[in-house]
């Protein structure tokens, strides 16, 4: 299986996407992002909604999608669940879009 993790700020459109058809879309909603600052209730609810509704397009499109929402494992770590997915679906390979204000 091929993995393409997706973060909540890179909700591109699915157009950029079509190259990786064969591969399942991996995205997450996770409490740590949601609590490491003290953001406004809106604009949580903002974030998350829109992160299942893109979610919601690529099913759509026929994505393949993994999605974990607030209704199960909220406060495990993001890492953790990836971590899980990965060990769980054997993964060989995984990507994601890179961020080039941020070096890793």
């Amino acid at each position: 299986m091929k993995l393409f993790i997706i973060l909540g700020n890179q909700l591109f459109s699915p157009r950029y996407l079509k190259e990786f058809a064969d591969h399942t879309f991996y995205m997450s909603e996770d409490f740590g992002l949601c609590t490491f600052q003290k953001h406004h209730k809106l604009k949580i609810l903002l974030f998350l909604s829109s992160m299942r509704s893109y979610r919601d397009e690529l099913k759509n499109k026929k994505f393949k999608v993994i999605y974990n929402d607030c209704y199960n494992d909220f406060k495990i770590s993001y890492e953790k669940k990836l971590e899980k997915i990965i060990k769980e679906k054997k993964n060989k390979r995984s990507y994601l879009f890179r961020d080039r204000r941020y070096i890793f």
